[in-house]
């Protein structure tokens, strides 16, 4: 993967994390407050959209599937740093209850395991094109 391509999927990375947290900003209440429910069928959301968005942009920018854990890494490198500061800031940042920091970290830690399984699934050598 070129300097270029690296640096495309990383401003990537950046916009999808950013509006993931405008996404919390206004609507993580629902997402976070409402109970084991919303906060299961959230994770599993996020795990989803997560793993759609990464077979897109790879797709999209003709990344091959040998690459794929390289992507996906490159792609979460900005959010994971950007999620540092929502937590150290958590209810400043979010407008949430300073209880909600643990479900909100589950979820995130939760799509980020799922979309790098889905990474390494795809760039399982054994792969049938």
């Amino acid at each position: 993967m070129t300097l270029r391509e690296t640096i495309i999927l990383g401003l990537l990375g950046f916009g999808v994390w950013l509006n993931g947290a405008v996404m919390f900003r206004f609507g993580g209440a629902m997402m976070f407050e409402s109970g084991p429910l919303a906060l299961g069928v959230s994770g599993l959301a996020i795990g989803l959209s997560v793993c759609v968005l990464l077979s897109s942009i790879m797709s999209w920018r003709k990344v091959a599937p040998a690459d794929a854990v390289n992507a996906a890494v490159i792609l979460i490198l900005p959010g994971l740093f950007g999620d540092v500061a929502y937590v150290l800031n958590f209810s400043a940042i979010t407008g949430l209850k300073s209880e909600t920091a643990g479900p909100f970290a589950a979820v995130l830690v939760f799509g980020t395991a799922v979309l790098l399984a889905y990474a390494l699934w795809l760039a399982r050598p054994s792969r049938i094109p």
